[in-house]
């Protein structure tokens, strides 16, 4: 089923890419309301952050008991269970003993054709179609099926208790062949960079939903999750740590238990070399890439990795017999000396014979007095004229991934003391700290709605725009200058999310070029809905931290640094060369918000970290916002006044400002003249 992409676009065209050709940057807000399952659109890597019980603080496991062969044990009660958390016995908040019949709880059965053979794919798809099939086709649980392949990853759209049927849709569908060159490194990191982008969509399709889910993944449990066996080194150990970190918690909160069944047994030599890597891992020095393989995942969320048999239909069913009878247990976790603090967890059974089987342990998260992110406490709830992403909306890719490796050692400055981050950004040396940074949601959330209703209400602008540009001397002198007037046309239909498309034209209403292109100037645009970054829904995509309060004009503002999130942002700055050639630029930067109506009223931009390749060195943009009052919105927009933009590229510099005025509606009116 296709999907509609919607795209914010920020445009700046400059002078030089690598090979002296003119370069095209654009900033894409692409807010993605809906997407493609097939596409792999540069959407977040985190942001299929999407708790089963969110803002309780506690740990919730899905406890499985047996003996140790035979199914799940029924028929206990919470005084059976002691949980040891890093060897200390917690106190247990909340129990319930579950009858999968009757809970909500999904499964979805996954075909890996990345990184299965062409003969381990159809030994996979016979395998499920029996199990479907199997006791004429009743199933216990509501299951799917999904096809990892490397287009992407397809789901069946139906969940069903009616194997027949699912079994007739995957026969009807077919799987197509992989195209990725087994024998290359290239083609191997390829491989790994599409089964994290599996993973991705998985969880974000099915965390949102409700009750526990059981995801079983037909592949060989020593398959890696994010990377080859010879991609590790010193320099990417933290950013590999992070993907432990965020795949364990997300897992966690999305109440997902993970599977794997090898399609072949244990026909491969060495297949259970992963065993040695079930220990959680402490800190990044610790990180070998044996602890991202699928089985250590599947075994560290409480789920299997089965292959001592190549009876698919046999371990299908002893995956999905989990779900038959367990244990929904919390607890409060201890206190933690800082976020990412690994926990290992026990669960005991004081009954003879009987062992539990859940989650092996889980990483605390940022405490919401210290400086607080979107991601760990939200801004308040989300209220009914809130606008809010879809499940499955967002997906990890590969591009994400290599996101996340490229700015790895990047040091966002909202991390520096108040005093040298005053040094850095001069227009905050009269900033007085926060005395309470807990204040940090509400502002957040507030902040949120007013964008939320900027974007629904701004419709199709057009305004008069003056542009001075300017080409620098290397000591910030004015080289050549040339300043340019027009009407500035801004498209944004309905409730869509990033305008459609942003103008110049001249004063006939015809369309303009990149002007000054051709005069080696930067041409720069896209500025209307700078603040979308910081919309409710794609708050998450940036960490932010209240920094403290200033008197802009005769404002009191609120002060936030920002940081957009490597492998999460889709809003990017994207450098386009005319020969191709692509770079893909996060940001950082400071905002402005008014304390009476909590509008951002001056937003500071800068790159989150230099792009070597290009030679990009600076790209600084400062918005500063106006009131704007329309006849046909009840409360005045907040667009952007004045522009201000330096760029530095391959030791030349730019400078561009932007001046808006007499905002007002566009429309097109059509004259329908008499017939002759």
């Amino acid at each position: 089923m296709l999907r509609s992409l919607l795209v914010l676009q920020r445009s700046w065209v400059g002078p030089h890419a690598g090979d002296g050709s003119p370069m095209l940057i654009s900033k894409r807000g692409g807010v993605l309301l809906l997407v493609s399952l097939l596409c792999t659109a540069p959407i977040s890597a985190g942001q299929y952050h999407a708790p089963t019980f969110p803002g309780d603080g506690k740990i919730h496991l899905d406890v499985v008991v047996s003996l140790k062969s035979g199914p799940p044990v029924s028929g206990l009660q919470q005084q059976d269970f002691t949980i040891l958390d890093n060897k200390v016995p917690q106190t247990i908040t909340s129990f319930e003993a579950v009858d999968g019949r009757q809970a909500p709880l999904e499964v979805v059965l996954l075909i890996d054709a990345v990184n299965l053979g062409f003969r381990e794919v159809a030994v996979a798809r016979d395998g499920i179609n029996k199990f479907l099939k199997a006791d004429g086709g009743r199933l216990s649980q509501t299951t799917t099926f999904a096809i990892l392949t490397d287009k992407g990853i397809y789901f069946h759209e139906e969940f069903s208790k009616d194997g027949n049927a699912l079994s007739t849709a995957l026969e009807h569908y077919t799987i197509p062949l992989r195209s990725i060159n087994n024998a290359t490194d290239h083609g191997e990191g390829e491989r790994s960079q599409l089964t994290l982008l599996g993973l991705g969509q998985l969880v974000t399709r099915e965390g949102p939903r409700p009750g526990r889910k059981i995801i079983v993944w037909v592949a060989p449990a020593g398959l890696l999750i994010f990377g080859s066996k010879n991609m590790l080194d010193s320099k990417i150990e933290q950013q590999v740590f992070g993907n432990i970190v965020d795949t364990s918690t997300q897992l966690r909160e999305a109440q997902i238990t993970l599977y794997s069944v090898d399609p072949l047994g244990t026909a491969e030599v060495g297949a259970s070399y992963w065993k040695a890597y079930l220990k959680g891992v402490s800190q990044p020095s610790q990180v070998q890439m044996g602890d991202l393989a699928l089985g250590v995942i599947a075994t560290q969320s409480g789920g299997l990795a089965l292959n001592s048999s190549n009876d698919i239909v046999v371990q299908l069913q002893e995956c999905t017999a989990d779900a038959g009878t367990y244990y929904e247990i919390s607890f409060d976790p201890p206190m933690s000396d800082g976020p990412n603090e690994y926990h290992q967890l026990e669960v005991h059974v004081a009954k003879p014979g009987l062992t539990a089987r859940t989650r092996q342990g889980y990483y605390t998260q940022p405490e919401s007095g210290a400086e607080l992110t979107v991601e760990t406490e939200k801004p308040g709830g989300m209220g009914d004229d809130a606008l809010s992403l879809e499940p499955g909306a967002r997906s990890v890719t590969p591009e994400a991934f290599s996101q996340q490796v490229y700015y790895a050692n990047a040091h966002p400055y909202l991390d520096l003391p108040l005093a040298q981050l005053a040094e850095r950004i001069p227009e905050l040396r009269t900033l007085q700290p926060a005395a309470n940074r807990q204040e940090l949601s509400v502002i957040l959330q507030k902040v949120g709605r007013s964008v939320d209703d900027f974007v629904r209400e701004i419709g199709d602008l057009i305004a008069h725009e003056d542009v001075t540009q300017e080409r620098l001397t290397e000591k910030g002198g004015v080289r050549a200058k040339q300043r340019v007037q027009d009407n500035y046309l801004i498209l944004h239909h309905g409730y869509e999310w990033g305008a459609s498309a942003e103008y110049r034209m001249d004063e006939k209403g015809n369309r303009l070029g990149p002007i000054g292109l051709e005069k080696r100037y930067l041409v720069t645009s896209g500025f209307a809905l700078s603040c979308i970054s910081f919309s409710t829904v794609a708050q998450s995509q940036s960490r932010l931290r209240y920094l403290g309060e200033e008197k802009i004009g005769s404002r009191e503002t609120y002060v936030l640094g920002f940081a957009q999130k490597p492998g999460e942002a889709t809003f990017l700055v994207t450098m386009i060369g005319t020969e191709g050639a692509v770079a893909n630029m996060l940001t950082q930067g400071i905002l402005w918000v008014d304390k009476n109506n909590f509008q951002i009223i001056r937003m500071r931009s800068d790159l989150l970290a230099p792009q070597n390749e290009i030679g990009l060195d600076q790209l600084t943009t400062e918005v500063t916002f106006g009131e704007v009052q329309l006849q046909d919105v009840p409360n005045p927009l907040w667009l952007p006044s004045d522009v201000d933009v330096s760029m530095e590229i391959k030791k030349q510099k730019f400078h561009n400002v932007h001046h808006y005025t007499n905002y007002r509606r566009y429309r097109v009116s059509v004259k329908i003249g008499a017939p002759q």
